[in-house]
This record gives structure tokens, sequence and C-alpha cells, in this order.
């Protein structure tokens, strides 16, 4: 029985190479459609810096931050996933990769993901009784009024206009600006912030002009005060002795002599 030889060529008569087909492994997956993979880079582009998200911290922040920077470079929705997947770091980077193939096919769906997913890091949104606690103290200044009460009044969202009004009226001292509230009414909330602005000026002007005039009169006062020197306790009493001239014995006292009178008779001396 013969073996059967390779197929030679009829040309050149010699046995053809066959070549190994390379090993080919399946793409790896990726949460995003091939819609959003496709889409290309705008030219000169350069990463947000807007730092990069973990998961520990408040995601509407991180989210906040990134709209502002995409509405800037005007990204494209395709452009504006693979740009915010750059952004996490992290446990969020592992949340992403944890993702099922092609799960993400716009920026609308990335964001609720990730919104659902770490719900336990955003802050606790206080509501609008909150603000009712805030007072102006007696001696307090109305700027410093004023950004201590935007600073709580940002963390309400669902205060409107109207309630911040009656609100921040309503803890300001019975002064200037408080009387012209009342005389006339403001129409919003930002055009009572405008009309605090001049009162401001007037506020902090009559303060360093009180400043100014107290301070001369205190500095007259400290140069025409004379320094007193501290008090030395008194000297001790010392025994005071007679002075006798040389030879006397100090201690012989000098007698004195006695002078008779005669004594009164009843007929006279």
């Amino acid at each position: 029985m013969t073996k059967s030889s390779p197929p030679r060529d009829s040309r050149k008569g010699k046995a053809p190479v066959l070549r190994k087909e390379p090993h080919t492994e399946p793409d790896e997956k990726v949460p995003f459609s091939s819609r959003i993979l496709k889409e290309k880079l705008p030219k000169g582009y350069k990463p947000p810096a807007i730092g990069e998200y973990d998961g520990s911290k408040d995601p509407e922040d991180h989210l906040q931050k990134f709209r502002n920077a995409s509405i800037l470079h005007q990204y494209s929705d395709a452009v504006i996933c693979r740009v915010f997947l750059n952004t996490l770091s992290g446990s969020a980077q592992k949340w992403f990769n944890g993702l099922s193939s092609g799960s993400i096919t716009c920026f609308q769906e990335f964001k609720t993901a990730s919104l659902c997913h770490f719900a336990n890091s955003q802050k606790y949104q206080k509501i609008d009784h909150c603000l009712f606690t805030l007072k102006q103290g007696p001696i307090e200044p109305l700027r410093s009024y004023i950004k201590h009460f935007n600073q709580v009044a940002q963390d309400v969202p669902t205060a409107t206009s109207e309630i911040l009004m009656s609100v921040f009226s309503h803890g300001l001292v019975e002064g200037e600006f408080f009387r012209d509230l009342i005389r006339d009414p403001a129409k919003n909330f930002d055009g009572m912030l405008e009309r605090a602005a001049s009162y401001i000026n007037m506020e902090e002007a009559q303060a360093a002009r009180r400043k100014a005039h107290w301070a001369p009169s205190t500095v007259n006062k400290l140069e025409k005060r004379i320094p007193q020197q501290p008090a030395q306790p008194l000297p001790h009493t010392r025994e005071v002795r007679p002075f006798f001239p040389p030879g006397q014995d100090s201690h012989s006292t000098p007698r004195v002599a006695t002078v008779h009178a005669p004594r009164p008779g009843p007929w006279g001396p």
C-alpha cells in the first residue's frame, strides 16, 4: 500500500506550504454600544480638569462639574460617554467594568445608572424648614448674614424665590434695610440681594468711619499717660539714740538739780 504524498505544484514541482491561521481571541466586551465606540474624538482634544470620581463622594457634584466641562467643549453624546468614563477611578471604574456588554447606548443611560448605583453617597437634601432657623445676629454685619444664608439655601433645591424672600426678611434684624423691605417689598430674591448691596456698602462705610474717629483719641490717651514706677517697700525704722560727747558714759543719765521753793503760809510767802 503506497502512502499518499502531498500535492505538488504543477509548475515548480514543489509541495505547497500550508499556512496556519492566526489564533484570534473574541473581542473584549465593553458596556458601550458600537455607535459610541466608533465616534472619533475631536481635534485637539484635552481631558477636562475636574478630578476623578471613586464613588466615595456625592455623584451629583461630579456630574455637575462634568456637565459644565462638556458644555464648554461641546462634545457629542458619544464622546461625552467616553470622556465621562475617563473620569472614573477606584470602585467606580470596577462598577463600570461589571456592566453588561452594550448596555449603555447614550449618556442619559450612563448618568442614570451611575446615580442609582452611588445613591448611598449622595448628600442629604435639606427641606424648606431648615431655612427658618437662620437668624441675623444682633451685631452681625449684613454681608456675613447673606453669605451664611446663601450657603444653606443652595442645599435646599426645592426652595422657591418666594420662600427665600420670606425666610430672609424674617431673619433680618430691625434696621434700615428691614424697614425698606417693609415699605417697598422686592419682586424676587435676586432683586432683594441687589438692594442689599447698597446697604452693605453704607454699613461698612459707617464702620470704617467710626474706627477712624476713635483711633486717634485712643492713641493720644496712651501718649499722655505717665508711666508709673512700681511701688517700693518702706524703709525699716531704726532706733534713734542720743549723741554723747567722747568721754561721757552713754549709759549714765544726767542728773537734774532740785529747787526747793518756800511754801505759802496763811499770811503770804
